[in-house]
């Protein structure tokens, strides 16, 4: 890959969270991997019970990549020695995912959350 400068002339992000990224420049390899657990409740009250921890399979299981069929040539020609950028907004970037402003040669972004969704018992009869 070959090296150019990056210039970039205004960039806002609200927040960069949880495993990611934001890169000006050049970059050979990122590598990007979030566990995460969410939890949704009817109450908006959390205790220590609500801290479940990361032993579920959906943690443990490998990461089966997809493998490349075929071989693709590719051939890049760079005008000139730099990446100019005028502007960029962002809201966020979160959860195992990347703002590049750069050439990129290769990435990997895994990202896995367990979703919970606690409501009310609603056994109880109303009289």
């Amino acid at each position: 890959m070959k090296k150019r400068t990056s210039i970039v002339d205004n960039l806002f992000t609200n927040s960069v969270s949880t495993s990611s990224i934001l890169s000006i420049g050049d970059t050979e390899n990122a590598a990007l991997k979030f566990k995460g657990i969410a939890i949704q409740k009817q109450t908006p009250v959390f205790s220590k019970r609500d801290e479940e921890t990361f032993n579920y399979p959906l943690f443990k299981r490998d990461t089966y990549w997809p493998v490349t069929k075929m071989l693709v040539n590719k051939s890049t020609t760079h005008h000139k020695g730099s990446i100019h950028v005028a502007n960029v907004a962002s809201i966020g970037v979160s959860s195992s995912s990347l703002l590049q402003i750069g050439n990129l040669t290769r990435v990997y972004a895994e990202a896995r959350v367990k979703h919970f969704r606690k409501l009310k018992d609603t056994s109880e009869s109303y009289e």
